[in-house]
């Protein structure tokens, strides 16, 4: 309850712009401010699930450094949650695509479900 009542108070953070828009369209400021409240009560359960799901990857992207694989300077990959798969508390390992690639692909052998085609 309490963080839902935080992400109300966030969403009311935005009444100012949001007001300043609707009042050209005739809506007072009690409107706006109720707007945002029944927003913030549909938007938090769906930004919740966005945020905490195993349902959604979540990938972690450098723009360049050196691969924990094979040395290789460029951009670099790492992937942290998916299906069964949450290395949020471990120690980051960023791959560049090659080696990324064989990964995910040995995830995918060891029932993980990871986006993308394998090879």
């Amino acid at each position: 309850m309490k963080r839902f009542l935080l992400y109300l108070i966030r969403w009311q953070l935005s009444t100012p712009i949001l007001w300043l828009v609707l009042r050209n369209l005739g809506a007072g400021l009690w409107q706006t401010v109720m707007a945002n409240l029944i927003g913030g009560s549909i938007f938090f359960w769906v930004d919740r699930f966005i945020f905490t799901s195993r349902a959604v990857e979540m990938w972690h992207f450098k723009e360049k450094g050196i691969c924990d694989a094979c040395g290789k300077e460029t951009s670099l990959w790492r992937l942290v949650l998916a299906p069964n798969y949450d290395r949020r508390g471990s120690e980051p390992k960023f791959l560049c695509m090659e080696c990324s690639k064989k990964r995910t692909d040995q995830l995918r052998t060891a029932g993980i479900k990871v986006r993308g085609k394998s090879k």
